[in-house]
C-alpha cells in the first residue's frame, strides 16, 4: 500500500493560483483539436459479450481538457494514455450535475437527478429498491457486484451501499475535517477493489472503483509536485499512477483482456474559468464535460473516438446491450455503441447547490452538437464550435436557438424538495424547535444569479483560511460582510458558525446554526448534530439531547455518539455504553465511539475492559494509517490513573497532549496527579503549557478550577489575579 493517510496529510499543499485565462482557454481549443485527429469508432460487429467482466473507474472532479488523450499538453499520464490506446475515446461526454453523489447515481440508474430524486450531496438519500441501478440489472443475468469508494459523500449510508453486493466504503471521520472533504488514499481503496475481485475474479461480475483524486484539497506526493506547477495537475499525474497500477493487476491476472473496463469521472472542476475554483455552483463545459474512455474485451475498437454528445445516464443501457439484456424501460441515455443516435439529441445537467447553499439561483443547461444553453436569470448560450471556451454569449443574437433550447428545457424541470415535501416526522421535530416558524431571511422574489455573485465565494475563501489559521475575529468580520449582502447564504452561516465555536462564543455558534437550519431545513439533520455538540459544550445537556435526536436520520454513529456523552455528563454509565455499542456499528466512527465505550466504562469501574478496549483501538489506528483520535490516550490515562498507576497515567496525559495540544483536560488531570505527588511547580508548569497553547478564558478558568478543587489555594489566587476575566 501506498502512503498512510497521516503522511498525505502532511504533504497537503497550498491550492495554487489557476493559469492566466489565455492559457486555459487555449487548453480548451487544443484539447478539441486533438481529439478530431482521431479515428472514428467502427459498427461494432459483435453485440454482446456475456458474463464478461465490468469494472468501472470513477475518478472524481477530472476534468476531459487536462488529459493527453483529449489533447492537453500539461500532465503526464502513461497509465491513462496505454488504456486509452486499447478502448474507445468519447470526445464529448457530459456529467448531469457537478457534484459528486448525484452524478454517480445517474451513473448507476441510466436516469437524471430529477428522476433519480438524489439532487445535491447532502440533504437527499438515494432509494435503491425503487430505482433500476446497473448492479441490479446484471445481478439478473448471473453477475456478482461490488464497490470500493474513497469519499464520505458516496458512504454506504447514502442508500448506495444498497444497490451492490458488497460496498466498501472504509473512511474513518476524523476530528476537525469536513466531512465533504472526508477521503481516504486511492491506494487504499484500489487495495480494497484488488482483494474483492480477486475473490470473485472466477465469476461474472461488475465493480466500481472510485479515487477521490484530484478533488480539493489538491495535496500530490512532493516528488509529482515538483514536476508540476498546478497543483490539480500534480493530483492528476498522481491518480494516473494509482489506476496504473490496479490496471497491470489486472492484466497480470487475466482479467484486463476478457473485460469491460471504463474510466470516466463525475464531474470537472472550475479552476476559476468563468470565476469558480472548485464545482457545484456553474455549467460550464469545464464543469460538467468529463473524460469517458470505454475498453471492449479483445480490443474491439480499440483506438477509435466517437464525437457526437453523450451523457452518464448512457452507460445502463450501453451495458445492457453488451450483457445481452433489455433495459428497463423509460430510461432516457441511449447505448453509447449505437450508431443511430440522432445528432439533434440534447443533453441535460442541473444544480441545485447555489440555491441550497448560497440562497442563489440553480441553474439548468442542455448541450447538443453545437450549443450549450445554460437557464439562469440571465441565460446564456455558447456557440461550442466557434468559443470552446464560452467566453461570448449568444442570446441576443441566436434568439430562435434559445427559443427551441428552453422549450426543449422544460421538461426537465422539478422543483426542489419545499420542508412541506420532508418526513412529517422530521418537520415536526423541526416545528417544534422553532425552525420553521422563526423568521428566517426573506426569499421572496428572483433568486440572484450566481455569476452576479461569484465574487462573494473569494471572500468567504479569504474568511475560511483566517479561520483556519486562528484568525478568528478577522475571519467572523469577513463572514459578516458576505452575509450583509446575502443573508441567504447557508453555508456562509455554517462556516461563521464553526469560526464562532473556534472562539469559544458558543452563543454566537448556535444562533449562526440555527439561521443555516432555518435556510435549508432538509439539510437539517447534520447541521443539528454540531448544534447538540456546542450544547454539550455550554451543559445544556437538554437542549443538546433534542439536537442529537433531530440529526440521528441523517447521520445516526454521530447522534448516538453525541447521546453517550450526554448520558456520560449525566453520570448514566450504562446508557453512554449502550449509546457507544450503537454507534460502533458505523465503521466511519467505529474510533470515537471506542473510545466512549470505554469512557462509559470506566464510570462503570471495569478499568481493564476499557483499557483492553482502548489497546485494541490503538492498534487497529496505527495499522489503518490512520492519525492519533483524540482522547484516547486521555481515557486511557483515566483509566490508568483510577487503577493507581500513575507514572503510566502520566505518560498517556502526555500523550495526547502532544497529539492535541489545545484540547484541556488532559492537561487538568495531568496537574492532579502532579498536586497529588506534591509536585507544585510541575502542575503549575502543565497549566503555563495550557494557556499558552489554548489562551482562553476557559483555560484559565480550568486551571483555577483545577487547583481549587485539589486545595492548592494559593495557586488558585495567583491564577485569578492573573486573569480577572475567568473569576
Amino acid at each position: 500500500m501506498g502512503d498512510s493517510l497521516r503522511s498525505a496529510k502532511r504533504r497537503r499543499s497550498a491550492r495554487a493560483s489557476t493559469w492566466p485565462a489565455i492559457f486555459a482557454a487555449a487548453v480548451v481549443v487544443t484539447a478539441i483539436a486533438g481529439c478530431a485527429k482521431e479515428k472514428p469508432a467502427p459498427a461494432l460487429t459483435k453485440a454482446t459479450y456475456q458474463n464478461a467482466p465490468v469494472i468501472l473507474i470513477s475518478i472524481d472532479t477530472l476534468r476531459s481538457d487536462h488529459l493527453p488523450a483529449y489533447g492537453y499538453k500539461g500532465v503526464d499520464t502513461p497509465a491513462i494514455d496505454r488504456f486509452r490506446r486499447d478502448a474507445i475515446l468519447f470526445q464529448r461526454a457530459y456529467s448531469h450535475s457537478p457534484l459528486t453523489l448525484p452524478s454517480h447515481v445517474s451513473m448507476l440508474t441510466g436516469q437524471l437527478p430529477t428522476d433519480h430524486g438524489v439532487r445535491n450531496n447532502i440533504g437527499f438519500r438515494f432509494d435503491a429498491t425503487n430505482h433500476p441501478t446497473i448492479p441490479a440489472m446484471l445481478r439478473g443475468v448471473g453477475y456478482q457486484s461490488g464497490a470500493a469508494v474513497s469519499a464520505y459523500v458516496l458512504r454506504g449510508e447514502t442508500g448506495l451501499r444498497n444497490a451492490f453486493g458488497s460496498y466498501d466504503d472504509g473512511l474513518e471521520v476524523r476530528a476537525g475535517q469536513s466531512l465533504g472533504n472526508l477521503q481516504r488514499e486511492g491506494t487504499a481503496t484500489v487495495a480494497a477493489a484488488s482483494r474483492w475481485i480477486s475473490q470473485n475474479r472466477h465469476r461474472p461480475f461488475f465493480f466500481m472503483l472510485h479515487l477521490f483524486e484530484p478533488h480539493s484539497p489538491y495535496a500530490p506526493p512532493a516528488e509529482i509536485a515538483l514536476r508540476y506547477p498546478l497543483p490539480y495537475d500534480g493530483e492528476i499525474a498522481y491518480v494516473d499512477s494509482i489506476v496504473g497500477k490496479f490496471l497491470d493487476e489486472l492484466r497480470s491476472s487475466g482479467l484486463y483482456d476478457k473485460a469491460i473496463i471504463v474510466i470516466l469521472s463525475d464531474h470537472g472542476e472550475g479552476l476559476m474559468d468563468h470565476g469558480e475554483d472548485e464545482h457545484g455552483i456553474f455549467l460550464y463545459r469545464e464543469a460538467i464535460q468529463v473524460p469517458l474512455i470505454m475498453k471492449l474485451p479483445g480490443g474491439d475498437g480499440a483506438g477509435t473516438s466517437v464525437a457526437r454528445p453523450v451523457g452518464l445516464v448512457d452507460l445502463f443501457p450501453t451495458f445492457c446491450r453488451l450483457a445481452g439484456v433489455a433495459p428497463p424501460a423509460g430510461l432516457v441515455g441511449v447505448s453509447l455503441l449505437d450508431p443511430d443516435v440522432s445528432s439533434t439529441r440534447s443533453l441535460f445537467s442541473e444544480t441545485i447547490y447555489p440555491r441550497v447553499h448560497l440562497g442563489w439561483s440553480e441553474l439548468r443547461s442542455l448541450v447538443d452538437e453545437q450549443y450549450h444553453f445554460i437557464d439562469a436569470p440571465r441565460p446564456e448560450l455558447y456557440d461550442l464550435r466557434a468559443d470552446p471556451g464560452e467566453k461570448t454569449s449568444l442570446v441576443s443574437d441566436q434568439r430562435r436557438v434559445v427559443a427551441g433550447m428552453r422549450k426543449s428545457l422544460q421538461p426537465y424541470v422539478r422543483e426542489i424538495a419545499a420542508p412541506q415535501t420532508m418526513d412529517p416526522a422530521e418537520v415536526e421535530k423541526l416545528t417544534a424547535l422553532g425552525y420553521l416558524g422563526r423568521s428566517a431571511p426573506s426569499k421572496s422574489g428572483p433568486l440572484p444569479d450566481p455569476k452576479d455573485r461569484i465574487g462573494e465565494i473569494t471572500v468567504m475563501r479569504t474568511a475560511a483560511r483566517l479561520s483556519a489559521d486562528r484568525k478568528f475575529e478577522e475571519a467572523i468580520v469577513k463572514f459578516q460582510e458576505v452575509l450583509a449582502v446575502n443573508p441567504n447564504f447557508t453555508d456562509a452561516w455554517v462556516y461563521l458558525a464553526q469560526t464562532y465555536e473556534g472562539a469559544e462564543q458558543y452563543g454566537k455558534a448556535v444562533e449562526a446554526y440555527r439561521k443555516a437550519i432555518e435556510l435549508a431545513p432538509a439539510s437539517s439533520g447534520e447541521t443539528a448534530v454540531a448544534v447538540a455538540g456546542l450544547y454539550l459544550k455550554m451543559n445544556r445537556l437538554a437542549e443538546a439531547r433534542t439536537h442529537a435526536l433531530l440529526g440521528m436520520k441523517s447521520n445516526p454513529a454521530s447522534a448516538h455518539i453525541l447521546l453517550g456523552k450526554i448520558a456520560l455528563k449525566q453520570g448514566e454509565m450504562k446508557t453512554a455504553e449502550a449509546e457507544a455499542r450503537s454507534a460502533m456499528s458505523d465503521q466511519h466512527y467505529r474510533f470515537p465511539a471506542a473510545i466512549l465505550l470505554a469512557q462509559a466504562l470506566i464510570g462503570q469501574d471495569r478499568f481493564s475492559e476499557a483499557i483492553a478496549t482502548l489497546e485494541t483501538t490503538k492498534r487497529e489506528i496505527t495499522a489503518s494509517g490512520h492519525e492519533p483520535v483524540p482522547l484516547l490516550e486521555f481515557a486511557r490515562g483515566d483509566a490508568l490513573a483510577r487503577m493507581d498507576r500513575m507514572s503510566e497515567a502520566i505518560e498517556a496525559f502526555r500523550a495526547e497532549i502532544r497529539a492535541f495540544p489545545r484540547g484541556r483536560q488532559a492537561y487538568a488531570n495531568l496537574s492532579v496527579i502532579y498536586l497529588m505527588e506534591g509536585r507544585i511547580a510541575e502542575a503549575r508548569g502543565t497549566m503555563e503549557a495550557l494557556v499558552a497553547a489554548s489562551p482562553s478564558v476557559e483555560s484559565h478558568r480550568l486551571a483555577i478550577k483545577t487547583f481549587e478543587e485539589l486545595g492548592s489555594k494559593d495557586q488558585a489566587t495567583a491564577w485569578r489575579r492573573r486573569y480577572p476575566a475567568a473569576r
